[in-house]
């Protein structure tokens, strides 16, 4: 409460006394820059198999767990030492940024934020989809402050859109982030006096520092994106649905720049991956693009998928991993549709069920004021006319009402 409270102070004092200038000119995180894990005081621990690529580090504290890095491990020396000496710097400097927006305290849904300070009073969270937006400017910047602990919801994910670049976006928590798995969350993440963890299958392009507490993450990818390049790739979605016995795969993406193919990879405990299929991406093209792959063998209990994108160049980037429990059971209750979030607000609905059972769809918009309704099932949706937004799809069987999030974006 004491830290909190300190915290809002320095906010309120910095509203009054720094020039609105301040923000625009990209915070200085020393040799800090360096590491994708340290932490000040605290143990820096990966279990399970990670692939991390950056230096990690601690300045007091163990390091356990990286038998495979790519980058360098230091530990209670003069580089750490230097370290936290301008991480703390930098998270003053961060602090005292004047915000421009103060948002309520669940970040994500579909929501589409663009550069500046967002200031989050006490404790926040993210859920589904947060769009970050540069407008087409690469020199846009993100700060969001946050008073309390800041939480991921399973397979929350951050996405960075028209230029906006990880390197430009930092994330200063005054409390302890849990990310839970699945998230993808991009940028750097400063946790004062507390710890950061990212859960199984998460992806982080960025950083996670604390000034004192631990740093752990838990078979997940983790990487810093030094240069100024903007990711290949805009994806927006990716989903696993069961077709009968097999699993059907979609994914879109809102923009691509120079990606030469996908590749599909299959595990059955999120590591081991196996190549299943490779399908040509798009090249350059800022339009939206839907693909599609049938996974005709999937495993017996549980497959959980990812997707690897190479460039021209050979380069290559993972996205988040997504599960599949067992196909050919239960499937009056597999219901998903596509693409999702939508920029165009046309979907594809799909049901594995028994379609003749099913008396009606029905959607709602945020207000819960139902905007369309149709006998049976529908397949096609299209909210293009009802504006962008939060919106739930309702299917009801004699049985049951099977219910689905749908989200409209620019």
């Amino acid at each position: 409460m004491k830290n909190n409270q300190l915290f809002n102070i320095a906010i309120a004092i910095a509203i009054f006394i720094s020039p609105l200038s301040n923000f625009g000119q990209m915070p200085d995180l020393g040799t800090a820059a360096n590491f994708v894990l340290f932490t000040t005081t605290g143990a820096v621990a990966s279990t399970g198999i990670s692939e991390i690529a950056g230096n990690v580090g601690s300045g007091t504290g163990s390091i356990t767990g990286f038998g495979t890095l790519n980058g360098l491990i230091f530990n209670s020396d003069a580089v750490t030492t230097q370290a936290t000496a301008d991480l703390t710097v930098a998270y003053n400097e961060l602090s005292s940024m004047v915000p421009t927006f103060f948002p309520g305290p669940v970040l994500g849904n579909g929501q589409t934020f663009t550069a500046g300070v967002y200031f989050l009073p006490a404790a926040a969270s993210l859920n589904a989809s947060l769009f970050l937006d540069a407008g087409g400017d690469s020199n846009a910047i993100f700060v969001f402050q946050i008073g309390g602990a800041y939480s991921t919801n399973a397979s929350s994910q951050v996405f960075l859109i028209n230029g906006a670049l990880a390197s430009r976006v930092f994330w200063v928590v005054n409390g302890a982030v849990p990310m839970a798995a699945g998230t993808i969350m991009r940028g750097t993440i400063i946790a004062n006096n507390a710890a950061i963890s990212m859960g199984a299958g998460g992806l982080l392009e960025g950083r996670m520092l604390s000034t004192t507490g631990a740093v752990s993450i838990y078979g997940s990818v983790a990487f810093i994106n030094m240069g100024s390049i903007v990711l290949p790739i805009g994806l927006t979605s990716f989903t696993g649905i069961c077709e009968l016995v097999s699993v059907l795969l979609n994914w879109s993406t809102a923009s691509e720049s120079d990606n030469n193919y996908f590749t599909v990879e299959r595990s059955t405990q999120q590591k081991n991956w196996q190549e299943i299929k490779t399908i040509n991406g798009a090249g350059n093209s800022s339009l939206v693009h839907d693909y599609t792959f049938t996974d005709m063998t999937p495993i017996d209990a549980i497959s959980y998928y990812r997707l690897k994108q190479t460039g021209f160049d050979g380069n290559t980037s993972f996205g988040n991993v997504i599960q599949v429990k067992k196909c050919g059971t239960d499937l009056a209750d597999n219901l998903t549709m596509y693409p999702n979030p939508s920029t165009t607000g046309k979907f594809t609905l799909l049901f594995t069920g028994d379609k003749s059972q099913v008396i009606s769809t029905e959607i709602f918009n945020s207000l819960g004021q139902r905007v369309e309704e149709s006998a049976g099932f529908q397949s096609i949706v299209d909210l293009s006319c009802k504006g962008i937004g939060v919106y739930f799809v309702e299917v009801h069987t004699a049985l049951k009402s099977i219910n689905l999030t749908a989200v409209v974006k620019k």
